[in-house]
């Protein structure tokens, strides 16, 4: 069945243009993309045109569009148009069926069709995106026979495919997220979920037993460290990606913020002897000589994806400050130079640390570069912000915020975007940790 959008005066399409004007045209461009890595946020116009669907599919291809239009929420390089600002006619999905001359006017550069026909369960769907300015296919998926459940793996994988072909990074829609829960004054457990809030799951399950905090995935994404508080002490949680996860005792009372190296040991703070240091762990999960130690505490590692780089968190000049250590020549040097810093959390490439620092108007997050030593502000507004985390990609940074009342994961990016709301479930969420889907 063939729709046409809702045409307006040419005024008013005039009008759109000029709203969106500070927004790259790709006119000007041989292909559409952009570098979400740069110095910048450059940004494109995108149209989720209204489906084209059959008898009976209207209700799956509703669900479909709100799936899509919220995936690309998670976007900031994408400004999303409703279909209603623009003067132009669809009768049809295709490009021959596409009028592509007002969405050029209106300098939009993406256009998104679905169509709909009959088929097995709920049908068969076509996703398209269009470079308007060429008007070719630059992501085209179809899917036959599909169900109420498919709709979200549907969705994700399309906005996948998009973001690969315009940043060169669809990472984001091959990750997960782990975080602690509280469920009371004496517990907390963890839980992993999908960033845009699908698979929700408990991990553990301690009840008054104990507060499980601080998860840290893997660099394959298959394990989580994390420290279970007891009554009487700390203990290192491991999950191996499903069942029980393993406890093991250290020898001291406290473990504070475990992390995985890239080879999958696991480095850890301990109090031995009365003073604080990080430690690399051994296959039977003990310490041996301290990585790193200092004439105050050494808390929080965190490394790039090569090993080779460690940030973490010492007060040895008088408050916590960040440092960075080479792993292979054990040279250290201060990053931050002021204030009050915890929660590094470095990119994978190693180039940037994310961490948190304590401002006036509470704890926010901040971006050094650590070749320049330039810092970047990255969250605002009310409540606190802290426990950055890189996503694998290195655009995309999780966080906790209590602006909107209770503590909640949000995401932002290395430039500081608008952050957007991870679906959590009810409660508290709190020390969110990023890692890839096991195999991507």
């Amino acid at each position: 069945m063939s729709r046409i959008l809702s045409v307006f005066a040419l005024i008013a399409a005039f009008f759109a243009a000029s709203l969106f004007a500070p927004v790259r045209y790709a006119m000007a461009q041989d292909s559409l993309s952009v570098d979400i890595q740069g110095p910048g946020q450059a940004k494109m116009n995108l149209v989720l045109s209204q489906p084209f669907a059959g008898g009976g599919q209207d209700a799956a291809s509703r669900k479909l569009q709100d799936l899509i239009n919220k995936n690309l929420a998670f976007m900031p390089f994408l400004q999303v148009v409703p279909p209603s600002q623009m003067l132009g006619q669809l009768s049809g999905p295709q490009a021959d069926q596409i009028d592509f001359k007002p969405f050029g006017m209106a300098r939009v550069d993406v256009l998104v069709t679905s169509a709909w026909t009959p088929g097995g369960n709920l049908g068969n769907v076509e996703l398209r995106a269009f470079e308007v300015y060429s008007q070719k296919v630059i992501v085209g998926k179809g899917f036959d026979s599909v169900t109420d459940a498919q709709l979200p793996d549907i969705a994700d994988r399309f906005c996948m495919e998009l973001m690969l072909k315009l940043t060169g990074q669809g990472g984001f829609f091959n990750s997960q997220l782990a975080f602690s829960k509280p469920n009371g004054p004496k517990n907390s457990e963890i839980w992993v979920v999908r960033p845009m809030g699908r698979g929700l799951t408990k991990i553990t399950s301690y009840g008054e037993l104990g507060m499980a905090i601080s998860p840290s995935w893997s660099f394959d994404g298959g394990k989580i460290a994390f420290t279970l508080i007891g009554s009487r002490s700390h203990y290192l949680g491991v999950w191996s990606g499903g069942g029980k996860p393993a406890v093991h005792t250290m020898p001291c009372t406290s473990v504070v913020s475990p992390h995985f190296l890239p080879n999958g040991q696991i480095a850890v703070a301990l109090n031995l002897r009365s003073e604080s240091a990080i430690y690399i762990l051994n296959s039977a999960f003990q310490p041996g000589a301290p990585t790193v130690k200092t004439n105050g505490i050494a808390v929080s590692p965190s490394f790039d994806k090569s090993g080779r780089l460690m940030a973490y968190v010492s007060d040895e000049a008088g408050s916590p400050n960040i440092y960075l250590r080479d792993m292979g020549s054990g040279s250290t040097r201060r990053l931050t130079k002021f204030g009050y810093n915890t929660n590094p959390s470095m990119s994978p490439d190693g180039t940037l640390v994310a961490f948190t620092r304590q401002t006036g108007g509470g704890q926010k997050v901040f971006v050094l570069d650590i070749a320049t030593g330039a810092e970047q502000q990255v969250t605002s507004g009310p409540g606190s912000d802290e426990n950055p985390s890189f996503a694998p990609d290195g655009y995309f940074i999780a966080f906790a915020s209590t602006r909107g009342g209770a503590s909640k994961i949000y995401v932002t990016t290395r430039h500081g975007t608008q952050p957007v709301m991870v679906p959590t479930g009810d409660g508290a969420a709190r020390m969110p940790s990023w890692g890839p889907l096991p195999g991507k």
